[in-house]
């Protein structure tokens, strides 16, 4: 009947206490099931039923021992010892549980951060035989719990994307977004699910009002998600967008930069959402954690967004930062980078900002851990920057850089072109050891084969300023690019192509 009624359930509360151990495991589950629907906390009530729960979990059935989870989690009352238990119990009859216990209990557990791996994998298991008698709900919460808990079990998520198939129509809004949001995070391919989740979830968010169809969160997850997996799907982004424009006021600081950030990491441009996020963004940039400040500049440098309100974005995060500098100090050793690069990429140079990044770089030292790609974001933001603090920056690049390099990523070439241009045309030139130039130099060569014309352009322009009349392996490394040269000199612009055309010439290689 879902009647309110507060007073009723404290004095049930008070009544039930003192008799709390003469409750079969029925009475326990539905006690604690019935505070937990009308969403009435009781956290002493909650701690006697565990107590009486615990001695007789093994006459619990399965839909008891769902429930009774399933209300813990509900109201956000923590009893690990009460969920080991119930674990315990619950693994010798996992056949007996059907799809609502089975995501139920799952779920219960990854709201409540509980970790149990045999669980998971028994639950597995034996959900996989009966998947097709799981609904919408029941599907979507259960990889969000796997994944929440990051429980690897690429079967379990194919299967469920085989039974969404002929049900994709009745995933709500919040269960499509969760559904796509789980195997992003997993990583898990599915492309066909993806296609299917997006021709789903199009009708719903055109539907009228958006409000009351796909909230803010569904929307900046969805588009999140696809992000995440590289699924290209232009229109379901032109919908998000449109849908997203009417209600930005609504959407927080991690829905604002997690949306930005997935149409930039697709390539998709969308002017006009731009503007209004950062429209949105500005009255509420002291409400941005280290990480969205990060993502949301990123994006905006990354799509070249030059309007007005994108353009004061920029001088909000400064001040921001510049008047708390407890952001750098939360800020990931990538967004820390990040947030350097992104100013430099939309000509925004700030040498005060530049200054306090350089400062908790250098107080980070040899912990700081970048990866090649943010080492070269670093390096090439820093690059005009003479200072102390500067100097320092490179001091612990030349040290770790080619430590952090990571010969699978597919950007390896662009970060040591990256670096390579930095370190050789910028205003630390005299400060690089020759031991780390001739590394990254073989480096250079190693992995010619994946330059894009901006590479080329960096190593060799970089280059022209080493005296590399009796250096060997520079004039190896110029005879390497040679043919890469050629093919992207009309690319180029003037000064850089005659630059390098002239170290060719001075050379005898041209």
């Amino acid at each position: 009947m879902d009647h309110e009624h507060p007073m009723l359930f404290d004095e049930v509360a008070k009544a039930a206490i003192p008799i709390i151990s003469t409750f079969n495991s029925q009475d326990v589950a539905n006690t604690v099931n019935a505070f937990s629907k009308m969403d009435h906390p009781h956290p002493m009530l909650f701690d006697e039923v565990a107590k009486a729960a615990i001695p007789i979990i093994n006459t619990f059935k399965s839909q008891s021992l769902s429930n009774t989870v399933n209300a813990f989690a509900k109201m956000d009352h923590q009893h690990p010892m009460l969920f080991d238990e119930v674990a315990k119990a619950a693994i010798p009859v996992i056949d007996t549980f059907n799809s609502q216990h089975l995501s139920n209990t799952v779920n219960a557990f990854a709201k409540m951060d509980h970790q149990h791996p045999i669980l998971f994998d028994e639950v597995a298991k034996a959900a996989i035989p009966v998947i097709d008698t799981f609904n919408s709900q029941h599907l979507s919460n259960t990889v969000n719990a796997f994944a929440k808990m990051d429980h690897q079990c690429p079967i379990l998520f194919d299967e469920v994307a085989n039974a969404a198939f002929p049900i994709i129509d009745t995933f709500d809004s919040q269960g499509l977004a969760i559904t796509v949001n789980a195997f992003a995070k997993m990583d898990h391919q599915h492309p066909m699910l993806f296609d299917e989740v997006a021709k789903a979830a199009i009708p719903i968010i055109t539907a009228i009002p958006i409000i009351s169809t796909f909230k803010p969160q569904e929307l900046a997850n969805i588009v999140n998600a696809y992000a995440k997996m590289d699924h290209q799907h232009p229109t379901l982004f032109d919908e998000v967008a449109k849908a997203a424009i009417p209600i930005i006021n609504t959407f927080n600081s991690q829905h604002l930069a997690n949306t930005v950030n997935a149409f930039a990491k697709m390539d998709h441009q969308h002017p006009i959402l731009f503007e209004e996020v950062a429209k949105a963004a500005i009255p509420i940039i002291n409400t941005f954690e280290s990480q969205h400040l990060s993502n949301t500049v990123s994006a905006i440098a990354r799509m070249r967004q030059d309007s007005d309100s994108c353009r004061a974005v920029y001088s909000a995060i400064a001040d921001t930062i510049k008047s708390n500098h407890h952001c750098l100090k939360e800020a990931s050793d990538i967004a820390l980078s990040a947030i350097a690069y992104a100013f430099l990429k939309g000509g925004h140079v700030d040498d005060e900002l530049l200054e306090l990044i350089g400062i908790e770089v250098s107080v980070r030292g040899a912990e700081l851990s970048l990866g090649t790609q943010g080492w070269g974001n670093l390096a090439k933001a820093f690059m005009n920057y003479k200072s102390p603090v500067a100097d320092k920056v490179f001091e612990l690049l030349f040290r770790s850089f080619l430590e952090q390099v990571d010969k699978s990523d597919e950007h390896l070439l662009e970060s040591i072109a990256d670096v390579y241009n930095a370190v050789l045309a910028g205003e630390h030139f005299n400060d690089v050891p020759p031991d780390f130039l001739l590394e990254l130099t073989k480096l250079a060569m190693e992995y010619s084969n994946d330059a894009r014309m901006e590479d080329v352009r960096d190593i060799l322009f970089g280059a022209t300023r080493v005296d590399i009349r009796g250096d060997p392996l520079q004039r190896e490394l110029y005879t390497t690019y040679r043919p890469l040269f050629e093919l992207y000199r009309k690319d180029m612009s003037p000064y850089c192509r005659d630059s390098i055309n002239e170290t060719y010439q001075y050379l005898g290689l041209s």
